[in-house]
């Protein structure tokens, strides 16, 4: 491959400050709006800081739950639908973006099942509409906001599909660090986890160009420098916010480039093993870099910048150390299962970016 010749697309215009979200007003500018959160984000009050702050909420969906299924939206679609709006404002972590672009997609009719068969590519992209998104991250972790990508699950087929379109990009997003610091300790460690896959798969990626490199090399040293400590001082608004800083720079990496490998074998291990998504898109990560040095220069440039070294002792130290373990045996994932989950990622379009064989 050549870093010679690219392009690189981000129209998300980003906010970023500690309290940024008392200027959201600004960004809504007299559109009617509709709120799309968790019943968790209800209870913390988040709801009425931004009912506080705008007069513009029409209307409000707070059920949206961990790792969204066709299942559940299909209700939430249609409750969304029920309010007239002109704008998404999605507060959240992952899930709730998801869920927040899924709703944004609709035909002429507002039709449910349009967007579901457009997601499972079973029509092809186009005769649709996308209704513009403010979104607020409450993880450091996914990049949902900065990404043409919504996740949702099938949990009868135990399969995971994604919607992206290239139109599928939020309108805003505003990253606020102070909204992170009441996120426990288990989401901090694993969506930090997830954004340093995301970091490292869109360097040993197909699609990788000098600028997704360049943010994924800056994404990695934060998560590198600063997940652990965090991790032990959840209350550190500066460790915060670096870890904020490395989820945008993340997510201006992959959302150019997509995810790879330990994306692909992710999905398998979420829906059949139960693991954390932040947890088994990460462990894996120390075996892919022993994969991948001595294979393309750039990347060992890189992988020098991060840990120091063409080694993956330092990360597989942070891991140990967070408590995440890295054997595939540890997650109960034998030689048969092995080889089933190699065969299922060499079908996974994320996997057919990956500049590491496995």
């Amino acid at each position: 491959m050549s870093l010679d010749n690219f392009s690189y697309h981000m129209p998300t215009k980003i906010i970023y400050g500690r309290n940024s979200l008392k200027d959201i007003d600004i960004y809504i500018n007299h559109r009617k709006a509709l709120l799309v959160t968790s019943q968790g984000f209800v209870k913390r009050g988040l709801v009425d800081e931004i009912v506080a702050y705008t007069d513009n909420i029409v209307g409000v969906i707070s059920s949206i739950k961990s790792h969204p299924e066709f299942v559940d939206i299909e209700e939430i679609y249609r409750q969304a639908y029920q309010n007239q709006f002109e704008l998404i404002i999605a507060i959240g972590g992952g899930s709730v973006m998801d869920v927040a672009k899924f709703i944004s997609v609709h035909n002429t009719n507002k039709n449910y099942q349009f967007v579901e068969d457009l997601t499972k590519l079973k029509i092809a992209k186009k005769d649709y509409k996308i209704i513009p998104i403010i979104s607020i991250p409450t993880t450091a972790g996914t990049g949902s906001e900065v990404t043409p990508y919504s996740t949702i699950w099938d949990v009868q087929e135990k399969q995971k599909y994604s919607l992206s379109l290239p139109d599928l990009f939020s309108e805003v997003a505003i990253y606020d660090p102070v909204l992170t610091l009441t996120v426990p300790k288990n989401i901090t460690i694993q969506t930090g986890l997830d954004a340093l896959s995301h970091s490292l798969e869109s360097i040993w990626n197909k699609n990788a160009t000098p600028i997704t490199i360049s943010y994924a090399v800056k994404s990695a040293k934060l998560i590198v420098n600063n997940l652990l400590k965090l991790s032990n001082d959840l209350d550190n608004i500066s460790l915060r916010d670096n870890m904020m800083t490395a989820c945008m720079y993340a997510g201006l990496a992959f959302s150019n480039t997509q995810t790879a490998a330990a994306h692909a074998m992710s999905y398998y291990i979420t829906a059949h093993k139960g693991i954390d998504h932040g947890i088994a898109c990460s462990f894996t990560l120390p075996i892919l870099i022993d994969n991948v040095i001595g294979k393309h220069k750039f990347i060992d440039k890189a992988l020098i910048e991060i840990f120091g070294g063409l080694s993956s002792s330092k990360l597989r130290s942070i891991l140990a150390d967070l408590g995440v373990k890295t054997s595939f045996s540890d997650y109960g994932i034998g030689n048969m299962e092995l080889e089933k989950i190699k065969y299922e990622i060499e079908q996974n379009v994320r996997s057919k970016n990956s500049l590491v064989t496995f």
